[in-house]
């Protein structure tokens, strides 16, 4: 057998498919295609695939990965992407398919990229909003309430905040480089919606991943 990771973007209609929905997507596309995967063994044989960091419901993402095992040793791994995209929705687009170099436990952090703009145009231009989104991302605090296993705690997203830039042509974009893993995992919402409670406004923002990292910064391969 020979490992096997696709990396696949999500974006569109496809970005409010669960995760679980998006498990289901997946093991139809790899029956229809006749990929021949391994199955687990037992009494409910199945096809065995995993991801490596699940994207939070809404989240559109350029850097998706699947893992399986491939039976045949000598298969060729270039016809997988097309294989599996004539069995996906447009949302979903297998990109690559290559022999996995880390592990899912290497994942340190993510980036993302957040078009913000307000619920109500009327509510705040968007100069004024770019001007308070820098004022906002350099204090010196940014306390919030996080849920854990262990109930709600209040965290400084300042401590967690790795890298961050905003730009503003014709809409607000910021970029930022957060935590991300099976140890911590900082969501992107918590920084928007202390953002909304800042500038007294409802905010609309859509949020795409677009880098997943390892603990040596390296991109997740």
């Amino acid at each position: 057998m020979k490992n096997a990771r696709v990396f696949f973007t999500k974006d569109g209609a496809c970005k409010y498919i669960s995760h679980l929905d998006t498990n289901r997507v997946m093991l139809r596309a790899i029956g229809k295609s006749r990929l021949d995967i391994w199955h687990t063994e037992g009494f409910h044989q199945h096809a065995y695939i995993t991801f490596a960091l699940p994207l939070s419901l809404g989240f559109a993402s350029t850097c998706e990965s699947m893992d399986f095992r491939l039976l045949d040793d000598n298969a060729d791994m270039s016809a997988i992407p097309e294989m599996l995209n004539a069995c996906l929705p447009a949302g979903i687009r297998v990109q690559r398919c290559v022999e996995p170099k880390y592990k899912p436990a290497d994942i340190d952090s993510a980036a993302y990229a957040v078009a913000i703009e307000p619920m109500n145009a009327h509510d705040i231009s968007l100069e004024e909003l770019y001007t308070k989104l820098n004022d906002f991302l350099n204090q010196s605090a940014i306390i919030v309430e996080k849920k854990t296993k262990k109930g709600k705690k209040q965290v400084d997203l300042t401590e967690y905040i790795l890298d961050c830039s905003t730009d503003f042509d014709e809409n607000i974009l910021l970029t930022l480089r957060l935590p991300a893993g099976s140890t911590l995992n900082i969501n992107p919402s918590l920084l928007i919606g202390a953002f909304a409670e800042y500038c007294g406004v409802e905010l609309h923002s859509d949020m795409t991943r677009t880098g997943i990292f390892t603990k040596e910064g390296k991109p997740f391969e």
